[in-house]
């Protein structure tokens, strides 16, 4: 998803992300009949699920990554009988279908969170939680995507303006299943940045280098590089009016961390390292919110990393956006004050899961909470020039 400076795509092989690098569907069938549940796996989908044989060289073959230039470009490396080929894509299919009921059920949305006991009447949100309810779904205008069962605000730009109506959904899954450009600058440490070069097996992953940018949504309906295929090819005509879009993901369980990181995902902590949005430049829930809040109070012409003296990235200075264009303009100049992103970010820690009913391995990390910093400026000492990122990871930067 990909393009230059100038505005021209950059090519590539299409990938399809659901096969994982994976050179065939059939190596999906040839690992899940490996796999120590396969008994479970036929249980569900038949005792004559899988191809009755696999070729000597699968393994080799299912080693080799899709694109290698050994695989002479073919999609079907894997050498199969008519019939086992369909049971190979049956296998493939059942197992999408598996993961999706697995996501579906209790195991992964339990909905057993403070909020959810609120809506239950079983949980009373604090002062603190409530005036972030508030403003999620008034002036911060976060329930026009994140839908969290009611109606938005009728003027959610106005002050005060709060949501009356009762919940219309009580289990709500704070998405809204659509996609959007939220004008997220470019994360210098994402790795396919720097991988421009052949590996071993003659492969480039990314050509464009450095100048690869993420078209999401615009990217997919062309059919273009490091997408999945466009099933419809009459959707390439919203393309360029979908540049720059990401889906829109829940904000159930976003504060989710162990619970020895008290200081939840923000410095200074102890706090729990994560990173948010679809290229991860945005490193806590309170960096998240001053975003959505000051994209458009302080914004700089700048690359990540190269922020004018006197300001602070991710504070007073938000470099670029990656796809400047279709820009989302419902979020950006929010007038929050720092208390009230504090407040929202206080909401969004009521929808983390196992409060009514705790998860039992909760207590088993073994890693090491991370102190310092504080929760305006985390994640910026991650912050590279490209020089020093040229420096530390060798990459051929343009």
């Amino acid at each position: 998803m990909l393009r230059d400076p100038a505005g021209e795509q950059a090519q590539g092989p299409p990938l399809d992300p659901a096969e994982m690098g994976n050179p065939d569907i059939a190596c999906i069938a040839y690992k899940l009949s490996l796999a120590p549940y396969r008994s479970l796996f036929e249980e569900v989908w038949g005792a004559d699920s899988f191809p009755s044989s696999f070729p000597p060289n699968t393994a080799s073959i299912c080693a080799t990554p899709i694109g290698a230039s050994i695989l002479g470009g073919s999609a079907t490396p894997v050498m199969l009988s008519p019939d086992d080929r369909t049971k190979a894509n049956n296998v493939y299919q059942h197992w999408a279908q598996s993961i999706s009921a697995f996501e579906k059920s209790l195991s992964v949305s339990p909905f057993t969170s403070k909020f959810d006991a609120f809506l239950a009447n079983k949980y009373t949100l604090t002062a603190e939680e409530k005036a972030g309810y508030d403003l999620f779904r008034g002036k911060g205008n976060c329930n026009a995507c994140h839908l969290d069962g009611r109606s938005t605000a009728p003027a959610p730009t106005s002050l005060g303006a709060v949501d009356t109506g009762v919940a219309a959904d009580v289990t709500p899954v704070f998405t809204c299943f659509g996609s959007s450009n939220l004008g997220l600058p470019k994360n210098p440490r994402v790795a396919i940045l720097y991988e421009s070069t052949p590996d071993s097996f003659g492969f480039t992953l990314n050509p464009a280098g450095f100048t690869y940018t993420d078209f999401g949504l615009g990217e997919f309906l062309r059919s273009g590089y490091e997408t999945a295929a466009n099933p419809n090819s009459s959707w390439t005509q919203f393309a360029p009016t979908s540049d720059g879009q990401m889906q829109t993901m829940t904000a159930r369980d976003v504060a989710l961390v162990p619970p020895q990181c008290t200081g939840g995902t923000d410095a200074p902590g102890p706090y729990f390292q994560k990173e948010f949005f679809h290229n991860g430049y945005i490193k806590s829930l309170k960096q998240l919110v001053h975003f959505y809040n000051t994209r458009d109070v302080y914004p700089f012409a700048v690359e990540s990393g190269h922020c004018p003296a006197g300001t602070v990235e991710k504070v007073n200075c938000w470099p670029s956006p990656e796809v400047p264009q279709n820009m989302d303009m419902t979020v950006g100049k929010l007038g929050l004050t720092d208390e009230e992103e504090n407040q929202i970010v206080a909401f969004m820690k009521t929808l983390t899961d196992g409060y009514t009913t705790p998860y039992p391995d909760i207590n088993t990390y073994t890693g090491t909470c991370m102190t310092g910093g504080n929760a305006s400026t985390q994640g910026n000492s991650t912050i590279l020039s490209e020089e020093e990122l040229r420096k530390g990871l060798g990459a051929r930067l343009p």
